[in-house]
């Protein structure tokens, strides 16, 4: 017994020797064990998402507006982080907001047809339009989020083509006109990664066509070819 009580005592002390500190002197340096060092599998940021490493998009616009659906593209180019520069093309029809079909029988056939009574042509706008786009509150939401704002000028193509006529055949009696024009818009994006590009934008255009316009209905022309268009933008960044 009195030698587990020695041995004890004896252990006690040396250990109190190796952890204690002469007054006056630094502490030892802790020496962490190197063998093991730990990294992140994966970068906590992912730089690509600030736009540094892909520096061009393209891809379609799925249009929507007052005188129905169209399409589009669109080509993109960073000239900084913030600050991109955008082209785009779109395609849609344009008419009067109370165009509506009605069943119409043809007395010369004397079968039923869906017509747009008074109509005397169908019309065509393709606004290509180059411009600025400026990121808002860059990464202050998410990096993936982006708010922007954005205009651009261009000349668009309109074409007329006879309601009269059957609509295939009658792009051979087609006239077409170019005028220049522009737009205002918003929109954002937001990608599931950083090589997509998916978002939505709203633009409104401005296109005079000036005189006394571009007959759709009878007696009633138009003499602005713009209007809010909504898109939703899908691409790829390279």
């Amino acid at each position: 017994m009195n030698k587990i009580i020695i041995i004890t005592a004896v252990l006690i002390f040396s250990i109190n020797q190796l952890f204690s500190q002469i007054k006056g002197e630094e502490p030892p340096v802790f020496n962490p064990d190197t063998v093991f060092v730990f990294n992140s599998p994966r970068p906590l940021i992912n730089p690509q998402f600030s736009g540094n490493s892909l520096q061009k998009a393209w891809g379609i616009d799925l249009l929507f507006s007052g005188s129905g659906f169209g399409v589009g593209g669109f080509y993109n180019v960073n000239l900084s982080d913030d600050l991109i520069f955008i082209t785009s093309l779109y395609i849609s029809g344009a008419r009067n907001s109370d165009e509506f079909d009605y069943y119409v029988k043809d007395e010369a056939t004397q079968v039923w047809r869906l017509l747009v009574p008074d109509k005397v042509n169908r019309l065509f706008v393709l606004p290509l339009t180059f411009g600025l786009q400026h990121y808002i509150f860059s990464g202050v939401i998410s990096e993936s989020f982006k708010p922007y704002l954005n205009f651009g000028v261009g000349p668009s193509l309109i074409i007329s083509t006879p309601y009269s006529k059957e609509f295939f055949s009658s792009w051979s009696y087609a006239e077409s006109y170019i005028r220049w024009g522009g737009f205002l818009g918003a929109g954002a994006y937001f990608s599931a990664n950083s090589k997509t590009l998916m978002g939505v934008n709203a633009r409104y255009y401005f296109i005079p066509f000036g005189g006394k316009g571009l007959e759709s209905m009878k007696d009633r022309p138009l003499t602005d070819f713009g209007g809010i268009f909504l898109s939703l933008s899908l691409g790829i960044r390279f």
